[in-house]
């Protein structure tokens, strides 16, 4: 209903404007609005008079969301890439290997039929193959693909062989993505609400899930939401997110313990791998795809068309073969699309290749902004700083001992909300007012939440109860319940 209410509409409002919009009662509204806010692109305010207003000015845009052209558009690429894939995933090895095979064929006639050299070149190819296939199994080879020594093989079963097919649509396509699971962040910010006694601002998200301060208040509103969580606003002005509800537990070290809470900078990103083979396979596979590069060309060279082929091959061991027919079209089964499918083969990794660097960049921002997170939000609570020279941070985010440009350090502040200040000398200054104004209210927050919030209370009644308010006991005695 308060979704219907605010169709097209495009500025700031409070949650008695909500209310009045859409008839319902204020906390209501206010709960609407968060959901609202944190699934479109809204974002919070707060006056001098501690109130909370909500900012739709461009509307109920979905947040991150592509326009509608721009979403068809992605599905229709996703079904047909889907579909070419799958049918490629299918065919691929099938054919690569069939080529091979009846390139072979088709050389070794040319080889007993000519004298112009193709047994040379024949040779060369063979070598070729033999000697990639020698170097990947050979058991001196340092790419040796056979199995592990016996002291190995316990390790080695757990770790389910790739089949062929699968690493040749890696060499093709890449790797195929990580399997995430979709609500992993949202475990971890709920392990962190409640290791912060229930009271956290948006760089608490950040510092457990990474990504832009905007990301983290979606997520905040949400949590809202869902765990009947509250939003305060401190003397100063800061922003707070109050969860009581979360913080109920049977055992609190099973609800912090573990990875879920480590900091996102723990561990940096890393570009994905080419292919994800192993070089020896890589060599195969070039080694394979290479030799049925040359056969085509070959097979195009000479003009051998199915009528020259099937002529080419009766002549094969004939006492006086006679010659072949004069050409008559291009070859295609054998010579154009064999080549373009080869060509293709080695097209496609190399076109990845060569957006590696756009992906490489891509990981490089998001682990300066881990990095810039770490200088922010680690070190004591008394001597933590808000406030830094471009040096400072170039330094801050350095990676492998590069420093960070102007370029990647601005943008890696913006990302986290902080600001651009021109000191009265001319020294451009980056701060993180609202940072500030939040690590403190939500320590004193923090000190002052009560810890019964925590127990859930006393147990009244149990499934383990016998049916007398007595709990079974092992030994077969019965005793009053504790």
């Amino acid at each position: 209903m308060l979704e219907q209410s605010l169709t097209g509409f495009r500025g700031r409002l409070t949650a008695a404007d909500a209310a009045a919009r859409s008839g319902l009662p204020t906390r209501d509204a206010a709960d609407g609005l968060a959901a609202l806010a944190a699934e479109y692109s809204g974002h919070l305010a707060v006056t001098d008079k501690g109130e909370l207003i909500y900012d739709f000015s461009r509307g109920l845009v979905r947040a991150d969301g592509p326009g509608l052209v721009r979403r068809i558009g992605r599905g229709i690429a996703k079904v047909v890439f889907g579909t070419v894939r799958f049918v490629v995933r299918a065919w691929l090895s099938v054919v690569l290997i069939g080529y091979v095979a009846l390139f072979a064929g088709v050389l070794i006639g040319l080889a007993a039929k000519s004298d112009d050299g193709i047994g040379d070149v024949f040779a060369v190819l063979l070598r070729v193959v033999a000697e990639a296939l020698y170097w990947t199994f050979h058991p001196f080879s340092p790419m040796y693909l056979a199995s592990a020594p016996s002291w190995a093989q316990g390790r080695r079963r757990q770790v389910a062989e790739v089949p062929f097919y699968e690493r040749v649509n890696r060499f093709v396509f890449g790797p195929p993505p990580a399997v995430v699971d979709p609500l992993y962040d949202m475990k971890k910010a709920l392990v962190e609400i409640r290791r912060q006694r229930g009271r956290v601002a948006p760089a608490d998200i950040m510092r457990v899930t990474g990504g832009s301060r905007e990301a983290a208040e979606r997520t905040l509103l949400r949590l809202v939401v869902d765990h009947e969580g509250d939003i305060t606003v401190s003397d100063e002005g800061a922003i707070l997110y109050e969860f009581p509800a979360l913080r109920s537990t049977a055992d609190d070290k099973r609800a912090t313990a573990g990875a879920m809470s480590a900091p996102i900078w723990q561990k940096l990103a890393a570009t994905p791998p080419l292919t994800g083979n192993s070089a020896a396979f890589n060599v195969l596979f070039t080694a394979i795809n290479g030799f049925n590069l040359v056969g085509s060309s070959v097979v195009l060279a000479h003009d051998l068309t199915i009528e020259r082929l099937i002529a080419l091959v009766t002549s094969v061991g004939a006492e006086h073969p006679l010659p072949l027919p004069a050409p008559d079209g291009v070859p295609l089964a054998l010579g154009l699309v064999p080549l373009v499918f080869s060509a293709a083969l080695f097209a496609l990794p190399v076109l990845r290749a060569l957006g590696r660097r756009a992906t490489a960049a891509r990981v490089a921002r998001d682990n300066h902004v881990r990095l810039l997170l770490k200088r922010l939000l680690t070190g004591s609570a008394e001597g933590r700083r808000f406030r830094f020279t471009r040096s400072e941070l170039a330094e801050a985010c350095a990676i492998d001992g590069r420093r960070a440009g102007d370029a990647d350090v601005e943008r890696a502040v913006r990302t986290l909300g902080g600001a651009v200040d021109l000191e009265n000398d001319g020294t451009l200054v980056y701060s993180f007012d609202d940072l500030a104004r939040e690590h403190a209210a939500v320590g004193a927050a923090r000190a002052l939440a009560s810890p019964d919030e925590a127990a859930p209370g006393a147990v009244l009644l149990s499934s383990a109860d016998d049916g007398h308010g007595l709990r079974p006991d092992p030994s077969g005695a019965r005793g009053p319940r504790r």
